[in-house]
């Protein structure tokens, strides 16, 4: 190692990740949250661009969950990780067409949920 060159503890560097990875699912998280404040399901199922703005969110939401420690997921077993990011790649891949249901339940149900949880998380690992 030469003398300009800083050693960054693993543990340290792999929190600073996970921190970075949590405040990215945060922040799609209050992103879907402004798309839809103050919409009912048709409103909401009926604008187009509103939509796909929440389908990207929690894309991004699930493809930043895919790539967490499983040790972090096994810390939160009460989040349904496999069907998080089983949407969130079938959003950003475009496997399927998700169902609007489906998209604005996730959005009312889940997401207020993980993101206490990440909320939670944060100041854990901080």
């Amino acid at each position: 190692m030469e003398l300009n060159e800083v050693s960054i503890p693993a543990e340290t560097a792999n929190n600073s990740r996970l921190e970075v990875q949590i405040q990215d699912i945060l922040e799609a998280i209050a992103a879907t949250e402004s798309f839809v404040t103050g919409l009912d399901f048709l409103q909401f199922s009926s604008d187009q661009k509103t939509v796909f703005a929440v389908e990207r969110a929690i894309g991004v939401i699930g493809a930043t969950a895919r790539r967490l420690p499983i040790s972090f997921m096994d810390q939160y077993p009460e989040i349904n990780w496999r069907r998080l990011t089983s949407v969130g790649d079938s959003l950003m891949f475009g496997y399927l067409e998700i169902d609007l249901n489906t998209l604005w339940e996730l959005t009312h149900q889940d997401i207020p949920f993980v993101k206490d949880l990440m909320k939670k998380a944060i100041i854990e690992i901080s």
